[in-house]
């Protein structure tokens, strides 16, 4: 614990429950650790990720990230989870300034390893230029005779989000809104945009917010000094930095 400060502590009479924040003295990374009487814990690492053009940069990110790491090289790490976990919630979400990657468990040995395969996928994903084609957006061919189409897991999905009017009309008022900073774009992804996309804008994106230093964890029923016991036993969750240990 001699790599993490204190930031605040306080006490949340209304849940029973005391509320710790911990900076880590290397990388700023923080954590906040909220002790209660549950059996439930739950584990969330936020990356602050605004784009500055409707590509959906991270939203791509969010999914291709969990397409496999470097200490889990399988294609669908994500997937294996959902089948094979014990968890309570398991999921990954893209806001306008944000992307958050919560999990929790009852189990305590399952819950040890839903962490470690997230850490290890939003840190060091196998990411490729085929990561992107598959995730974001790519050429096919339906028939020769016919123009090129594009297809993507994230394509196809806004191009069903923007078939809806609701959506396309709030997607509207917020560029008028929001002329000139993150929230007037689409994080999610302009299907009109985002074949736009290029690997070395994917690529740096990653490299620019994906570290710890821009990073915020959650920590609920489950002490800090305990991630830290588990990481010291082999976690390595940072692997090279060592966040937790």
């Amino acid at each position: 614990m001699e790599k993490f400060e204190i930031i605040k502590e306080e006490t949340v009479e209304e849940y029973g429950s005391k509320v710790v924040m911990f900076r880590h003295r290397k990388t700023g990374a923080e954590i906040m650790s909220v002790s209660v009487p549950d059996e439930n814990k739950c584990f969330g690492i936020t990356f602050r990720t605004p784009p500055d053009d409707s590509t959906g940069i991270p939203h791509i990110l969010e999914h291709s990230v969990l397409c496999g790491s470097r200490k889990y090289p399988v294609k669908e790490p994500f997937v294996e989870l959902l089948k094979g976990s014990m968890k309570t919630f398991l999921n990954a979400m893209t806001y306008p300034d944000r992307t958050c990657y919560p999990v929790a468990s009852q189990n305590l040995k399952d819950f040890y390893n839903l962490v470690n395969v997230y850490m290890d996928s939003v840190l060091h994903p196998a990411i490729t230029p085929w990561t992107l084609k598959q995730e974001g957006w790519h050429y096919e061919i339906e028939d020769a005779s016919k123009p090129l189409t594009y297809k993507g897991v994230v394509y196809n999905e806004m191009k069903g989000v923007y078939s809806s009017p609701d959506s396309i009309h709030m997607r509207r008022c917020k560029e008028e809104l929001f002329p000139d900073n993150t929230y007037g774009v689409d994080s999610g992804g302009d299907p009109v945009v985002i074949p736009n996309l290029t690997w070395e804008k994917f690529e740096g994106f990653h490299k620019k917010f994906y570290h710890p230093s821009n990073s915020r964890y959650s920590l609920h029923c489950l002490p800090l000094f305990l991630l830290c016991a588990q990481a010291r036993r082999g976690g390595r969750w940072f692997d090279g930095s060592m966040v937790w240990g």
